[in-house]
């Protein structure tokens, strides 16, 4: 199955099942693929001199794991609260583990032709394709491993 014609050609068909986290406006989705765990209680240690959407190292059974803020990130001026209600996905596996801070609750989502919703231009390169939930809402569906290199490209360089 190739993807739909409005979609770059380098994206590939979005996964089979995917959890959608909300982010500011934009209805985002991880591929269970990616997406590990969910954990509510999270405790960060503050990285020295990182950028604000980092927002920091978390122990996850026994392994330290970078914490990042997609919204922080994507606005600056804006951020996801921590503390009560928010929730940090863990995804990747071997040494590409990080985690996302999100609030409320994951939603799952399929996937479905078609476009994607809008996503910030920083975002774009990463859309991989277009799902929906049970009310048909629609999600984009990120590529978190390619997102992850280019953060990681990007703090190498600060």
């Amino acid at each position: 199955m190739s993807p739909p014609a409005d979609l770059p050609s380098r994206q590939a068909t979005a996964p089979a099942q995917a959890q959608g986290l909300r982010c500011g406006p934009w209805a985002l989705a991880f591929p269970y693929s990616w997406a590990r765990t969910f954990v509510e209680d999270i405790e960060l240690s503050e990285v020295p001199h990182a950028p604000a959407w980092l927002l920091g190292a978390a122990n996850v059974d026994g392994s330290v794991v970078p914490v990042f803020d997609l919204l922080r990130w994507l606005d600056p001026a804006q951020g996801t609260p921590t503390g009560p209600g928010s929730r940090m996905l863990l995804g990747g596996d071997g040494d590409q583990v990080a985690g996302l801070i999100f609030r409320g609750l994951p939603t799952p989502v399929h996937p479905v032709a078609g476009a994607a919703p809008g996503v910030p231009p920083a975002l774009a390169e990463f859309v991989r394709g277009a799902a929906v939930d049970a009310q048909g809402q629609p999600w984009a569906v990120i590529d978190a491993a390619a997102l992850l290199e280019a953060w990681a490209a990007e703090l190498s360089l600060a």
